[in-house]
């Protein structure tokens, strides 16, 4: 059976041709070093589409040229496009990678962006999306608890202490509303003034849709609008989900939703982030890439001030940020399963 991440990336890459023309949201005379941008990207367009051929049709393969383009083209960023790795598109970028590549964990370069960050997104999409991730985890091991405790009963012969059916669907239903709850509440207290759509409220469906093999099949019919009644006799924290937040809302009873779209704070980052050299590794693969396109006086002048790859717990220059919405226009929106689908495809054409 194929996995959800093979037909989240068949789709992606069936939407590719489609916007094959589209122009980038990153466009080249925005990058640092917009001559090498271009290049790089069509370098790993050319090798995505040169990897996906090699596959002849086998789900895994054509993943696996997915995840490795993703990476490339988070280089590409790092190389010489470095002064917009805090913008919402890049933040859309790296939402796409953890989407269709099973394989993604943290840390990915300059992401999340740090709070001070000039030109940073109006809304903190990463935060948002590490909240998903981490309720993905804690709901898998939510409903590991249930099935170990379970199974244990059982084989100890302790059949008087083992729970009939009824117990193990609620407390099943239990971790499943918990997790949905944690990851939908982010997009509210994360970005609580950004439309909830824009900020990633319909990211849990992607990591967890209703009818994956196997996720729920101790609870019946379960749907996340049955989960008021759930959550009103459940402490979220009691079973192992510890939202930053606190706060697990109940499907009838989210605040208003937020009506500003996503655009970019104003400022420039001058120098490369996390210094003109960075490492960083995925699966078995590491990468050391190399910025072009600096000032050498602006990376001296925050050379004591070097970001982490995970953008969090650093320090960062106080560039030229300013807390306003610059005016520089809002990111467009691209629905659905993958978020960033546009920005993608306009790279493959580079």
């Amino acid at each position: 059976m194929p996995s959800i991440y093979f037909t989240l990336s068949a789709a992606a890459l069936a939407g590719f041709a489609s916007v094959a023309q589209a122009q980038t949201n990153i466009t080249t005379n925005a990058c640092a070093d917009g001559s090498n941008y271009s290049s790089c990207n069509r370098n790993v367009a050319n090798n995505w589409s040169s990897c996906v051929n090699d596959c002849n049709g086998d789900g895994n393969c054509m993943v696996d040229c997915g995840c490795t383009a993703h990476q490339e083209y988070i280089n590409c960023m790092a190389q010489s496009c470095w002064n917009q790795v805090y913008s919402c598109e890049y933040q859309l970028f790296v939402q796409q990678y953890f989407s269709v590549c099973p394989s993604a964990v943290e840390p990915i370069p300059f992401w999340p962006a740090p709070d001070n960050a000039p030109n940073r997104c109006s809304c903190d999409l990463g935060k948002v999306l590490q909240n998903t991730l981490t309720a993905r985890k804690e709901q898998v091991t939510c409903m590991s608890n249930v099935t170990d405790q379970t199974v244990s009963e059982a084989s100890n012969g302790s059949i008087a202490n083992l729970g009939n059916g009824l117990d193990i669907a609620k407390q099943a239903t239990d971790c499943a509303c918990c997790g949905a709850s944690a990851s939908y509440s982010a997009a509210w207290e994360v970005c609580p003034n950004t439309v909830p759509t824009l900020a990633g409220a319909d990211l849990w469906p992607v990591f967890f849709p209703d009818d994956m093999p196997n996720m729920y099949t101790s609870i019946p019919n379960w749907a996340w609008d049955t989960c008021d009644s759930t959550l009103d006799n459940v402490q979220c924290q009691d079973i192992g989900f510890n939202d930053s937040s606190d706060k697990f809302y109940k499907p009838g009873d989210f605040p208003r939703n937020g009506t500003s779209t996503l655009s970019n704070v104003a400022g420039t980052v001058t120098a490369p982030p996390s210094g003109t050299v960075i490492t960083w590794s995925q699966a078995s693969s590491t990468w050391t890439v190399t910025a072009t396109g600096y000032d050498a006086k602006a990376v001296a002048s925050q050379s004591d001030y070097r970001a982490t790859a995970t953008g969090t717990g650093a320090q960062y220059p106080e560039q030229t940020s300013v807390d306003n919405v610059n005016g520089a226009g809002n990111v467009r929106p691209v629905g659905g399963a993958v978020a960033a689908l546009g920005f993608v495809g306009a790279l493959m054409a580079l």
